[in-house]
């Protein structure tokens, strides 16, 4: 009767143990508002009221991008160039989304960032609608929203 009394108390935490690990162990998803994982999201007014424009990658020139995601919303159809007034960042690698304005050939001014799982809802007035370049960077020792 002792022995099956340690070998249930052993079993017993030997599975907490376990539980724990696994909990431990996983990393939490970085997502960002309305913007889905492994993105980088722009948005033509709030993150919650407009249209959506996803980037998965770098894009050294927002000229030929248009807002095509819940276009029935402010900004559906709009050329995302010069015209991003929210951002939200749910990257799965990390990457911080580095946004730069008067882009043409490379990435010209740098304008703002986001960080991994971050957002910004309603760019101060001078950063809106000036974006027109995304490099996507790890993490640096500028200071993102």
């Amino acid at each position: 009767m002792r022995l099956r009394k340690k070998l249930a108390a052993v079993s017993g935490l030997t599975a907490m143990a376990a539980s724990a690990a696994l909990l431990l162990g996983a990393t939490p998803a970085s997502a960002g508002p309305n913007c889905a994982s492994g993105y980088h999201c722009v948005f033509y007014l709030g993150i919650n009221n407009s249209a959506r424009h996803s980037y998965f990658n770098s894009d050294s020139n927002f000229t030929n991008d248009t807002f095509n995601q819940l276009t029935s919303l402010s900004g559906g159809g709009v050329n995302v160039n010069d015209q991003t007034v929210s951002a939200s960042n749910s990257s799965t690698g990390g990457y911080e989304s580095h946004y730069y304005y008067d882009a043409g050939t490379s990435y010209s001014t740098f304008l703002f960032c986001v960080n991994p799982g971050s957002s910004v809802d309603y760019l101060p007035s001078g950063q809106q609608n000036r974006a027109s370049a995304l490099q996507l960077r790890g993490t640096t020792s500028i200071s993102c929203y």
